[in-house]
């Protein structure tokens, strides 16, 4: 088992790693269709740094929140996963990209630390969190839709 951490913060030393997964992945080509359509909607991701940390923005939706997935089992830790996402209407959080390291993949030797889930599990607590936000939308590989229930 690894020790996957899951950070708002991603330092500026981790750009080379962030571009890597982002905008040279392998397994881009398996939602190439659905990726495209996004970049025409909302345009594409750019990184820039703020604060010493590096943040995203797009064309479409301005500065985006971002949750980046960290392997920690060994030193120094490195970048496995992104999932970038914003509030497009008062009730709805909307995980606009998610990017995956190759070994992390459904299809990587490290498949069974899902850190997709993990991602989307920390984005569904933060929108938990979140008043007025009661749906959480995953845009791609397929649109899902997961109505929120608070415990009352």
């Amino acid at each position: 088992m690894r020790n996957i951490r899951i950070s708002s913060l991603l330092p500026v030393s981790f750009r080379d790693e962030l571009e890597r997964i982002v905008f040279f992945n392998p397994e881009q080509s398996l939602i190439t269709g659905r990726l495209v359509d996004l970049v025409h909607r909302y345009g594409v991701p750019e990184i820039f740094d703020e604060s010493d940390c590096l943040r995203f923005r797009s064309r479409g939706l301005g500065q985006l929140q971002t949750l980046y997935a960290l392997d920690a089992t060994d030193e120094p830790e490195h970048l496995v996963a992104v999932a970038m996402f914003t509030r497009l209407r008062r009730r709805s959080l909307v995980v606009v990209h998610l990017a995956v390291h190759e070994d992390y993949s459904s299809r990587g030797k490290w498949s069974g630390e899902a850190v997709v889930a993990q991602l989307v599990a920390a984005i569904r607590n933060l929108a938990l969190r979140t008043r007025g936000v009661n749906t959480l939308r995953i845009l791609y590989p397929h649109e899902t839709r997961f109505d929120l229930q608070r415990d009352r």
